[in-house]
């Protein structure tokens, strides 16, 4: 059986022909915005384009679609919003997202000017899911902390994985990456390039030089020693940075993990070794504090005797594990925009 192709904000899936799309089209799991691919075909279509699937689409998914006088073929708008269709799903985009994209006014449709008055702001995303919400940890039974409204707009605090962190109406908390659609995807192809360490910082930092080494005192201790520099390869610094030390077994299954944040920043273009702070002697409340070695070098002008208290390694207690492997990987992170 032949099968048609189907994009719905974003999901694709297969139907096995028209009395099915018109099955999906009545339930409303298919609106006149989504995309269709016929059997054997290059191109996509929008719902409403095709007769046969028109009349099963529900009149509210109809709504918006701007049709003159009744007539079959698409609106000036929509027919606008088609010929970017290609480009678009390059990035992901959804059929939803291009007629967002083609419902804002064109002086919109860029990054800030210098005024900071026009355009969509570097910290922006558009809320494209229907009934989602911000999530308290990345993770989609964790508890919900503010409902996002559907068209609105959020400022992009991170990123962890396919989520992003957000603030949306003073509350922070994670949204799914596809949940939502980037500010900068409105730009021209330049200027994605140049902000997509933006909404994209996890692909711009990485681990470099992780070794793991255990004195015979420390093995005493079950203390093993990390030692790490992290490499930023985009042009914003980095902050809000946290990694995650893994232990595997002999088999490949990770057998302890520990997260820890990254105090500092970490420049454009460079490199950065991450050390331990230890609290002053005494002190059994303040936890060791795990920072660039650039930002310790500011606390030591303000105060030499943190010098004392300084280690270039990051100390992880592994107890009695018999670890095979062990490696350091980047959870979240986040770029610091131009300002304005």
């Amino acid at each position: 059986m032949s099968r048609w192709m189907v994009n719905v904000r974003g999901q694709s899936f297969s139907a096995g022909g028209m009395d099915e799309l018109k099955q999906l089209a009545k339930k409303g799991e298919i609106g006149g915005g989504d995309i269709v691919q016929p059997p054997g075909a290059s191109e996509w279509l929008y719902a409403v384009e095709i007769p046969e699937l028109k009349v099963a689409l529900r009149p509210d998914e109809l709504d918006g679609m701007d049709l003159a006088d009744g007539s079959v073929g698409l609106s000036p708008m929509v027919k606008g919003a088609m010929a970017s269709v290609m480009v678009l799903a390059s990035l992901g985009m959804s059929a939803y997202a291009v007629q967002l994209r083609n419902s804002i006014p064109t002086e919109q449709l860029q990054i800030h000017d210098e005024s900071g008055e026009r355009g969509v702001s570097y910290k922006e995303v558009f809320i494209t899911a229907k009934d989602a919400s911000l999530k308290a940890e990345a993770n989609p039974n964790s508890a919900d902390v503010q409902p996002l409204k559907k068209d609105a707009r959020a400022e992009l605090l991170g990123k962890r994985g396919g989520w992003y962190k957000l603030r949306f109406e003073g509350k922070e908390g994670y949204a799914p990456v596809d949940a939502v659609l980037p500010g900068y995807y409105m730009a021209d192809e330049k200027t994605k390039q140049d902000y997509d360490p933006l909404y994209n910082p996890d692909k711009y930092v990485t681990v470099g030089n992780a070794s793991w080494t255990m004195t015979a005192e420390k093995a005493k201790k079950g203390i093993s020693d990390m030692a790490a520099s992290l490499q930023n390869d985009s042009k914003f610094p980095m902050t809000d940075i946290r990694v995650v030390a893994t232990l595997k077994d002999s088999a490949g299954n990770v057998i302890k993990e520990k997260e820890m944040p990254v105090e500092g920043v970490l420049g454009a273009n460079r490199s950065d070794m991450i050390g331990t702070l230890n609290p002053a002697k005494g002190d059994d409340i303040t936890p060791p504090r795990i920072m660039f070695t650039s930002e310790f070098e500011k606390i030591v002008l303000e105060d030499p005797k943190a010098a004392d208290r300084w280690i270039d390694v990051v100390e992880v207690d592994v107890g009695k594990l018999e670890a095979l492997e062990a490696g350091v990987i980047i959870a979240e992170v986040r770029a610091i925009p131009p300002e304005g």
